[in-house]
């Protein structure tokens, strides 16, 4: 398991608890950067962004979805909490909706009939 440090000034929190770094399985982030083109490392960038976040319901474990930017590209990170940390489980492009979830948080959502 490797274990990453957030700045002090880039602490995220995420309701009340504070979050002080990330954690993942190295072979898990080897994996999924042959398949998604994406170590984790790479992916704990996007919490550096302002980030569009979902909880996602497909586990037993809570799990959520945090949509922003990494390397200049937009990138979908599914994560949990564990302790004071986030533990990241998989990164991928993002899905349809996932970026326009992070375009509206960008911007701001557009006024009803505008899309």
């Amino acid at each position: 398991m490797l274990e990453r440090a957030m700045p002090d000034e880039n602490d995220v929190e995420l309701g009340l608890q504070r979050l002080t770094g990330f954690e993942w399985d190295v072979a898990k982030s080897e994996a999924n950067l042959t398949k998604h083109g994406l170590d984790f490392d790479e992916a704990a960038e996007v919490f550096y962004d302002r980030v569009a976040l979902r909880r996602s319901d497909r586990n037993n474990e809570e799990r959520w979805i945090a949509v922003g930017l990494s390397h200049g590209r937009i990138v979908s990170v599914i994560f949990t909490l564990r302790d004071d940390k986030i533990r990241i489980i998989s990164a991928r492009h993002p899905r349809p909706n996932e970026e326009r979830d992070y375009r509206y948080a960008q911007m701001g959502r557009p006024e009803e009939g505008q899309d």
